[in-house]
């Protein structure tokens, strides 16, 4: 399974860390995972919300398998962030393209409103962090109050932490359970499943 993380200015670091931690770690354990950090655009260094660095392992094409993107920004209306992506557009476009081809999209917190303005939410089942759930409604979607919501090729999830959730859970869909309650345990994590399935 091959996993795109976006990764851009103003994200919530955990957004993008946690699932890539998660997955990262299973691909240690053998799992058949890669993951990389793509931005939109050409870039050396992507500062998240906190000030945490990352350095991108490539551009966003439209070949991905495993599309996950993270939010961070958004209640803010911070002038880095989803919000402001969304205001660019450039990474809304580019997230509306990659989604018409890859198999899985997945929306961390506030990530999820940027699937949503991209156009792949709309009469779906999703979840977001809880202050911008009347937003994601009113963009079509069916908001659903859940850690992780599966919606078969699309899984969303809400608050920040919820990332990690998100992850596990596409490690246990894809690969297997027990690598992902492996994953799990080594990080000590009491993880929750999505409520209902499809």
């Amino acid at each position: 399974m091959d996993v795109d993380i976006i990764v851009y200015d103003g994200l919530d670091e955990m957004d993008a860390w946690g699932p890539a931690e998660v997955l990262r770690s299973a691909a240690a354990r053998g799992a058949d995972v890669s993951v990389r950090l793509l931005t939109c655009e050409p870039v050396a260094m992507v500062t998240g919300a906190y000030g945490l660095r990352f350095v991108p392992d490539a551009v966003l094409a439209e070949d991905s398998e495993v599309l996950i993107v993270p939010g961070g920004g958004w209640v803010d209306r911070a002038e880095t962030g989803a919000w402001a992506e969304v205001r660019r557009g450039d990474l809304v476009e580019r997230i509306a393209a990659v989604a018409a081809t890859a198999r899985v999209v997945a929306g961390v917190c506030t990530g999820t409103m940027l699937l949503a303005h991209a156009g792949v939410i709309a009469g779906r089942r999703a979840a977001t962090h809880h202050s911008a759930r009347r937003e994601l409604a009113d963009l079509g979607a069916t908001v659903v109050d859940d850690r992780v919501v599966d919606d078969g090729d699309l899984i969303t999830s809400g608050g920040v932490t919820s990332g990690i959730d998100l992850a596990l859970w596409l490690l246990e869909r894809e690969v297997s359970t027990h690598m992902a309650d492996q994953v799990a345990a080594r990080m000590e994590y009491r993880r929750t499943r999505p409520a209902m399935t499809s």
